[in-house]
Parts: structure tokens; sequence; C-alpha cells
């Protein structure tokens, strides 16, 4: 991610009132993911080590995780808001949180091996090139104990789906069916996935995270535009 790409996205999650109507009126499905890696944690069995990579406000992260034995969070983002917010919603944790307000692939490639039992990447890695994302999922396999979850969720272009297609079928939804944002947030919004979003298909997710030596473990969303699953380092 170059330095005007870093800009973008930043400039774009600074502005909180748009964050807050998406997560509220659910046009990212928040909801259905807090339900299933609710479940997921509980069924996980151990004490988590989180790494949330582009963290924003925390938010998915303590309401999905609010009832799990927690025992190390590290959150990171770019935007410094985020990180002013997240130590709010954090504080649930008390004693047991760091955050870190920077780029994740050099906080990332900073940290030591096998440091963490769950990397969280929500809605992230698609601002990541396809080069740059190959290199964060060989990252994350390092950071990760053997037996360690790597959950990725994320937009999710169709099979056969060039990029502009699927920005267009996401675009022309966003401007007509997020009706709860006012029409310049709508508008805000389409700007920075048209400038921003580069995501891939689910088989080439799931091919590449198989290379990496990753095998599956759970699938939490499937949704016209964005899925999500938790892959297992063995």
């Amino acid at each position: 991610m170059t330095d005007p790409d870093v800009a973008r996205v930043k400039e774009v999650f600074e502005q909180w009132a748009m964050y807050d109507a998406v997560v509220q009126h659910d046009y990212m499905r928040h909801a259905e993911l807090v339900r299933a890696l609710g479940e997921w944690a509980a069924a996980f069995g151990r004490p988590l080590s989180i790494v949330d990579l582009g963290c924003s406000d925390a938010w998915l992260a303590t309401h999905a995780f609010r009832n799990a034995n927690v025992e190390h969070y590290l959150g990171v983002d770019l935007a410094e808001s985020a990180i002013e917010r997240a130590q709010g919603n954090l504080s649930i944790w008390p004693g047991r949180v760091e955050l870190v307000c920077g780029n994740l692939a050099e906080v990332l490639a900073e940290r030591p091996a096998a440091s963490a039992n769950v990397v969280l990447a929500s809605y992230s890695l698609h601002h990541f090139s396809t080069g740059d994302k190959l290199k964060l999922i060989d990252e994350i396999r390092r950071l990760l104990v053997p037996g360690g979850a790597f959950v990725w969720i994320d937009a999710v272009r169709d099979e056969g789906e060039s990029r502009d297609q699927y920005i267009d079928r996401l675009t022309h939804a966003m401007s007509c069916d997020w009706t709860e944002l006012t029409p310049e947030q709508r508008e805000r919004g389409v700007t920075h996935v048209r400038t921003s979003d580069f995501p891939e298909t689910k088989s080439w997710m799931l091919e590449h995270v198989e290379v990496a030596g990753f095998r599956p473990g759970a699938t939490f969303l499937e949704d016209e535009f964005f899925n999500g699953w938790a892959f297992l380092k063995p």
C-alpha cells in the first residue's frame, strides 16, 4: 500500500458518523459476524491472544469476543482517531490491551513469531495489492502458534468477475440500498471503494491460504459481496 493509498483509507475511516451508520444498519453484516465469531470463540476452547489487523475502533472484536477469555489483544490501525475510539471500547479487557497506530504490514513484520493464537483481519486486506496480500498471509502464518486461527473477513469478487465489475456492483448497491447514510456519506463511501478496494475471488483466497499452509476451519459469512472464514495453522 503506497502513502497516497494509506492516506485515502485513513481519511475515510476517520469519518465516524458514516462508519457508525454502516455498522448500526448492518450493511456489512456485522450482526451476523458477531454471532458467528462469538460461537466460534466458545468452541475454540482456549484463551485468546488476538492480533486485530485494521482494528478500526475495535467494535467487532469487543462485541464478538465479549464473553470470551481474552488473554491479550493487539489492535493495529492507520487512523489516530480509530485508536482513540478503540481505547474506550477496549476498557472491557483492562491490562490486556496494546494498540498501535501504523501500517499493519509494517507492524506485523515486527512482531515475534508464534506470538498470537488468533489473527483477525476484518475488511482490511482488500486494501492491499495481490502481491502484498500474499506477503501478509505468510506473515500471519509466522505470527500464529500451531493450532492458531487466521480469521479473514473481506470483500470477495465472484468467480470470473473483474475488479471493475465487482466495484460497479457494490457501489450500485451502496448508492441505492444504503439509504440510512446521507447522500454525502454514500458518495464518500463509493469514492473510497473505487479508489482503494482490490478484492480477490473466493477461489484465489482459499487457494493461497492453503498454499501458505493453512487448513479450513470455519465459515462465518457468505454474502453476495462479503465472505468470512477461519483458517487453522497445523
